[in-house]
């Protein structure tokens, strides 16, 4: 592994050359947003935005290099920063560097967790997988629905002959049951997040040599991205952990001892493989694939050992398969079919078609895409004033590397295909859909770092090995140093506010939630998919939406009230939208006169709305369970919930905070 790849200089000048333009392209540009809609100028506003800072930040790197190159001098007997760094963390062994670093991850995102984002959740699928995580604490597979489905009804989640499910793949679904369980599911997140530093930097001193290793390891601890969306309960992390662990298990699997040893490495490797791919299932399986093709491809072509390591793997990744297709059976009818599909339809799949609402995936809109998010991966790895990806890029141009940088390579390329085959590319701290692969890209920047201080092939003190040495510095030591303003500025999403404690338990507490969320809900208890509900909501007037709401749930009785439930993009220019509380609105049309029932949900929402969603995984309905929350759905709408409980009831109302108010108060 430590020797240099000399057969391949043009692929490797060409994947730099692409780097360096993925870096400043602004491919993003080429997002029509008639055709992608609210998603597609989303991504391309925020893409701009890191598209001028890149472009921006580097012309000040490249201008303040050059004149340091010209002014200091070079003295070649004085190692510069980062080698003093890396001669300092070689002397701890790789084991104990690889759990240091691990702890520090870990206590580091612990940190965010608390600070930045206040121990909650930072999204609405965090919220409801913590939702569906509950149900499994309580020894089931679904949140129950009882005689009021729509009173327990949660966003991205579909009701089943289970109860209540999440859309998501098990194996992060359980690892927040089991921080539930604790007490402390904002620790699962950091725990992920330490673990997965720990392998890679294990693997990545084994690969790399214990200084680009290590170096790589310091790196990923430093990482705003890595450090934000690692202190959340969000999916990736847990993939992100499972393809760091592939990567150190299969590299043990060919270096770590003979025969039965070597065999236990695969097997675990196979364990690693399993819960990726339960975690997120294409990135999972991508990017396992391309690891372990590299790691085992020489070896399984010469025939050494090929069948046992590859029995190994099957024995150890059994048991996941076996969980996610049964999961997949039980909950969405088939075990081939995951809950994306199953809530949101065959459009939700993999692809080049339209996404569920309408909006164009095509072969432009996917380069469009993903050009966006190797650009904002590039200002958001490290928060450098240049790009990390030109760091990357120039010195793949211009030197050798190692071939140990290859698997990092390939692991970083396969979540790249990835995110072309997949419609959705959500922000999340930055291009969440990439955050599996930044451990691969961590190693390629310090692989880049160091291969451009030595600037082999350039005169020493030459101004040219002089001003590559000093625009990688000032671009590592930037990004060191903007780090705490990138986490101190960082959103903390979709808190969670605290629920007040009742006077008296048990308790049923009613949240109101917006108009909208509640005609959602009773629309999704009656059957209605999820991909029509968000189409209806988003190209009809809302009392429109609410009135066929009430003729699916009122028996279908007389004329059908008539609504556009033809997915297209964004929403008809008749339509527009009305404030009914803060940050609440919803799209009416003015030549629609409401009808009184509208009028009520209407004026229902005068004093404030807080969704069901932020409270529904604390306080789940559950046996046993000393306060249960259940969505606000009016007084007649609320009767089925209140059959049968024997209890305290109340209503929250938003303020600041939220109040409790006695439940005949509150419908008043």
């Amino acid at each position: 592994m430590s020797g240099h790849i000399v057969s391949m200089p043009l692929a490797r000048r060409l994947a730099g050359a692409a780097l360096v333009l993925a870096a400043y392209l602004p491919l993003h540009r080429l997002l029509d947003v008639e055709r992608t809609g609210p998603a597609g100028a989303s991504v391309r506003e925020a893409a701009e935005t890191a598209w001028v800072l890149g472009l921006s930040g580097s012309l000040i790197v490249l201008i303040f290099a050059w004149l340091l190159a010209r002014m200091v001098p070079y003295d070649p007997e004085r190692p510069d920063p980062v080698a003093r760094v890396g001669a300092a963390v070689e002397n701890p062994g790789r084991l104990a560097f690889s759990l240091g670093a691990g702890l520090l991850s870990a206590v580091a995102t612990a940190i965010v967790a608390r600070v930045v984002h206040g121990g909650a959740p930072t999204s609405v699928d965090e919220l409801t997988q913590l939702y569906h995580a509950a149900a499994v604490v309580g020894g089931r597979l679904g949140i129950p629905l009882g005689t009021s489905p729509a009173a327990w009804m949660a966003q991205n989640g579909i009701a089943t002959e289970a109860g209540w499910v999440s859309i998501y793949p098990p194996m992060h679904t359980l690892a927040l049951a089991g921080g539930l369980a604790l007490g402390v599911p904002w620790l699962v997140g950091p725990t992920l997040t330490g673990v997965a530093t720990a392998a890679f930097a294990w693997a990545a001193d084994h690969l790399l040599g214990a200084r680009t290793g290590r170096l790589a390891g310091l790196l990923l601890c430093l990482s705003p991205f890595w450090l934000l969306l690692g202190a959340s309960p969000a999916n990736h992390v847990a993939a992100a952990c499972g393809l760091s662990l592939v990567l150190a298990f299969g590299a043990g699997a060919v270096h770590g001892g003979e025969g039965e040893r070597r065999l236990g490495w695969a097997c675990a490797t196979g364990a690693a493989v399993g819960f990726a791919v339960a975690a997120r299932p294409l990135t999972g399986l991508l990017c396992s694939t391309a690891i372990l093709g590299v790691l085992w491809g020489p070896g399984l072509r010469a025939g050494r050992g090929t069948w046992r390591r590859t029995a190994a793997l099957v024995v150890g990744g059994s048991p996941f398969a076996v969980l996610l297709l049964g999961w997949n059976l039980r909950l969405f009818g088939s075990p081939t079919r995951l809950g994306y599909t199953a809530a949101f339809g065959p459009a939700h799949g993999l692809g080049f078609h339209d996404d569920p609402w309408g909006n164009a995936y095509g072969p432009v809109e996917a380069l469009a895409y993903t050009g966006a998010d190797l650009l904002m991966l590039g200002v958001r790895l490290l928060e450098g004033p240049l790009p990390a990806l030109v760091l990357v890029g120039v010195a793949l141009v211009l030197f050798p590397w190692r071939r140990g940088a290859v698997v990092f390579g390939a692991w970083a390329g396969a979540g790249v295909v990835a995110s072309l085959l997949y419609w959705h590319h959500g922000l999340h701290f930055g291009p969440r859909m990439l955050f599996e692969t930044v451990p691969a890209w961590m190693a390629l920047v310090a692989t880049a770092a160091a291969v451009l201080l030595r600037s082999e092939g350039y005169p020493s003190g030459g101004t040219a090995a002089r001003f590559l040495r000093w625009t990688t510095l000032v671009t590592l030591l930037g990004g060191i140093a903007f780090a705490p303003t990138a986490l101190r500025s960082a959103s903390a999403g979709a808190r969670s506010p605290d629920l007040p404690e009742p006077s008296s338990t048990p308790a049923l507490v009613f949240v109101h939630g917006s108009w909208a969320s509640r005609v959602s809900a009773r629309l999704a208890a009656d059957g209605m998919r999820r991909d029509s509900i968000e189409t209806a909501l988003r190209r009809n007037d809302i009392c429109q939406v609410d009135r066929y709401a009430r003729w699916r749930s009122g028996g279908r009785n007389g004329p059908r009230p008539d609504l556009d439930l033809v997915p297209r993009p964004g929403s008809p220019p008749s339509l527009q939208m009305r404030e009914l509380s803060p940050g609440n609105a919803v799209r009416v049309d003015p030549t629609l006169p409401p009808d009184a029932t509208c009028r009520r949900e209407a004026v229902a929402d005068r004093f404030g709305t807080l969704e069901l969603e932020f409270f529904a995984w604390r306080h789940p309905p559950l046996p046993l369970r000393p306060v249960v929350v259940a969505r606000d759905l009016g007084p007649a709408g609320n009767l089925a919930a209140l059959t049968g409980w024997e209890g305290s009831v109340f209503v929250l109302v938003d303020g600041a905070p939220p109040t409790l108010l006695d439940y005949s108060e509150g419908m008043e």
